[in-house]
């Protein structure tokens, strides 16, 4: 199965794309426009050369938006919701039997052994996503970039990415 794995952000967007559980290509869509619309279209465009690129991608895994500290952000939040938004419009328009699935930051990368939780800082979380993408690919890439690896790899090996909280 060949999937694409986003790691969605208007600045700065991750991707990957895996077919039977190999790392084919990454890359990183870059925005430094002030206009919050502007950034997401270029975000929008890029991920619309991906699929053209790779046309015969059968499922998408992007990074589920969660509110961080009780929406301390709330603009940030709204933005990336939008973004979410129209990418998940967008590949439904490129091919509806495209299936999108949403997974949390904390359940990708339980599944590939990197422990999140209270008091683990998000510069720490970074940091040991490049780690795990160097070990694992040999590869020196940005923080966005190993998320998209990541939760590829998480979403293309046999590896659990649902945590059960029973």
């Amino acid at each position: 199965m060949k999937i694409l794995s986003l790691d969605l952000s208007t600045k700065s967007s991750g991707w990957a794309i895996f077919q039977d559980g190999i790392l084919l290509d990454y890359g990183c869509i870059s925005s430094s426009s002030t206009d919050l619309l502007k950034r997401i279209n270029i975000m929008l465009d890029g991920i619309k050369e991906i699929l053209n690129k790779h046309n015969d991608i059968e499922k998408v895994y992007a990074e589920e938006v969660r509110p961080e500290n009780g929406l301390q952000n709330i603009k940030t939040h709204r933005a990336l919701m939008w973004l979410q938004g129209v990418v998940a419009l967008e590949i439904y328009n490129f091919n509806k039997k495209i299936e999108l699935e949403l997974i949390y930051p904390s359940s990708w990368r339980a599944s590939i052994g990197i422990k999140t939780g209270r008091g683990i800082k998000r510069t720490s979380l970074k940091e040991k996503d490049m780690q795990f993408v160097k070990e694992n690919y040999n590869l020196d890439v940005n923080d966005d970039i190993a998320d998209a690896i990541c939760i590829g790899y998480a979403n293309s090996h046999d590896v659990e990415t649902e945590i059960n909280w029973e």
